[in-house]
């Protein structure tokens, strides 16, 4: 079992904690801000505890994934959306029907009509000498035409009971730029679809990304840079993740509507390492939160626009 600081999992917990908090406070909407006492978390954006909690992955449930879920075309609509990432190339690939019947040269006329195109939240590579968004319906473009052997390979491991996250991600990750940030997006979203809603390592494997590595270290001691891919990243997740259900409350452990599992883990050791660098006085994030932001989950209507105003 991995030994950790005792002070940084109680800071770890802690984040968990009010930042959940925060979340109900403001989904409730009665109580004004600020949601916490906390000066770091008043001032600074922070990603939600629980990933279908944010407010795009909100918006693509309910109007692509879950309408989808039990279809063959959500592997690839799933793929189109998130390497675009962004609410309003959702509605415009929904309205021209590129989910299901993705035709390149129509993607890229109609996506660059828009204000904003793509996804500010993480880098996309693309290949050289094009464009952002022609470049990313590049990379689209090469996985739909080999979309048919993508979900051979799935329903193979899935017609033995043996679908896995983690071969999921192994097999997308093939693929030219489908890195293992946005491969992990990906497999992240089909957990919740036929295709791997029974994985089974569901609670077991994550891809520990540069945050998770470092908020792992800070839970340990390592140098904060160390970064070596053969350390056993999932078992130290792992064992964070039992220590964490004794001092978490249920009701974020067993809450309602969303599942506490590894990826939260993950996720969260992320965010507490950004929360960490503040607190520690060694640096500050880019994203400073502005109370007259849209609430960290937005209700939706059928038609995806938000009751509270524009995006």
């Amino acid at each position: 079992m991995t030994e950790f600081i005792p002070a940084e999992l109680d800071r770890y917990c802690y984040w968990q904690t009010e930042r959940e908090s925060i979340r109900i406070k403001k989904e409730s909407a009665v109580l004004s801000p600020p949601w916490t006492d906390d000066p770091i978390l008043q001032e600074f954006k922070f990603c939600q505890v629980f990933r279908e909690d944010d407010r795009t992955t909100r918006w693509f449930r309910t109007h692509i994934r879950e309408p989808m879920r039990n279809e063959e075309d959500v592997l690839m609509a799933t793929i189109i959306f998130r390497w675009f990432n962004l609410i309003e190339t959702g509605r415009t690939l929904i309205d021209n029907n590129l989910l299901r019947k993705w035709r390149k040269a129509v993607a890229v006329n109609r996506i660059t009509k828009q204000p904003k195109w793509i996804t500010g939240s993480y880098i996309i590579k693309t290949p050289d000498g094009m464009d952002k968004v022609t470049g990313v319906a590049e990379c689209i473009d090469t996985m739909w035409k080999d979309k048919e052997n993508i979900l051979s390979e799935l329903h193979k491991d899935l017609a033995k009971g043996e679908s896995s996250l983690e071969t999921t991600w192994k097999v997308l990750r093939k693929y030219p730029y489908m890195g293992p940030f946005m491969a992990y997006e990906v497999v992240t979203d089909l957990r919740h679809t036929y295709l791997l809603e029974n994985a089974n390592d569901i609670m077991t494997w994550a891809n520990a990304g540069p945050g998770a590595m470092r908020g792992l270290n800070r839970l340990t001691g390592r140098p904060l840079d160390y970064s070596k891919r053969s350390h056993p990243w999932c078992e130290e997740m792992r064992d964070l993740f039992e220590q964490v259900k004794k001092i978490l409350a249920p009701s974020i452990i067993f809450r309602n509507g969303a599942n506490y599992e590894l990826r939260e883990i993950e996720g969260g050791l992320c965010e507490f390492d950004k929360y960490s660098r503040i607190y520690k006085n060694e640096g500050r994030t880019r994203s400073v939160y502005k109370h007259n932001d849209l609430p960290m989950i937005e209700d939706l209507n059928t038609t995806g626009e938000s009751k509270y105003g524009n995006e």
